[in-house]
């Protein structure tokens, strides 16, 4: 997936989850951050941020965050997920019919893949090689996760937006709502999966399946 022509800008301060002031070229400006994590590794005052210029009438702000750095470089855009879970589908062998933005239930799935509900989750949190999700407690998340549960089937796939991630699992520490709500599923017939993406300042691709490790409880 190729990306817009960023510029780097310095992190001043993060307003709420969505906004971000941010130096460039000297200057001042407000950008659109498109991730509701806590992003404690990749957002601080000081921190480099890549952004892009947007020329929309709906758009309230010009500017948008799109990489972080944290050792390595990092999508920070977590509705890219879905997107790149399309592309990645032959490496994790998904073939079929699939449709998107499916409701089942109380809740909206992200999609459906020969009749199998499938939820995407973004990661960009990485510690010592093991990703974890989520990095912000997700009430959303465990409702999925216990409706799939209640299912006793489906699949959920994590998209680690960064190329350091030898491993996925649950942040439980965190989020130990989302934690047990997911091992529930896992019990119950859900499967779990994952790959990591390399990036660079020009393009974000699928790059290979990474194993998700259930905690034992």
């Amino acid at each position: 997936m190729k990306l817009a022509r960023t510029i780097p800008a310095t992190v001043l301060a993060r307003e709420k989850r969505f906004r971000l002031l941010t130096n460039i070229d000297g200057e001042r400006h407000w950008c659109y951050l498109p991730n509701p994590g806590r992003l404690q590794e990749l957002v601080f005052p000081g921190a480099t941020v890549w952004v892009r210029s947007v020329d929309s009438a709906h758009r309230k702000l010009q500017w948008e965050a799109v990489l972080g750095y944290d050792g390595v470089l990092v999508s920070l855009h977590a509705a890219l997920a879905n997107a790149l879970l399309v592309e990645a589908a032959h490496l994790l062998g998904i073939g079929g019919s699939w449709s998107r933005e499916v409701v089942s239930g109380s809740s909206r799935f992200d999609f459906s893949f020969d009749g199998r509900l499938v939820e995407v989750k973004s990661v960009t949190l990485v510690q010592q090689g093991l990703g974890l999700f989520p990095d912000a407690p997700t009430t959303r998340g465990a409702k999925h996760m216990r409706e799939l549960a209640e299912k006793g089937k489906g699949l959920v796939v994590f998209v680690v937006q960064r190329p350091d991630a030898e491993a996925v699992t649950f942040n439980a520490a965190l989020d130990p709502d989302f934690a047990a709500a997911a091992m529930t599923a896992y019990r119950r017939g859900v499967e779990f999966r994952a790959f990591n993406c390399k990036v660079s300042l020009e393009e974000i691709e699928p790059w290979r399946e990474i194993p998700v490790i259930i905690p034992q409880y």
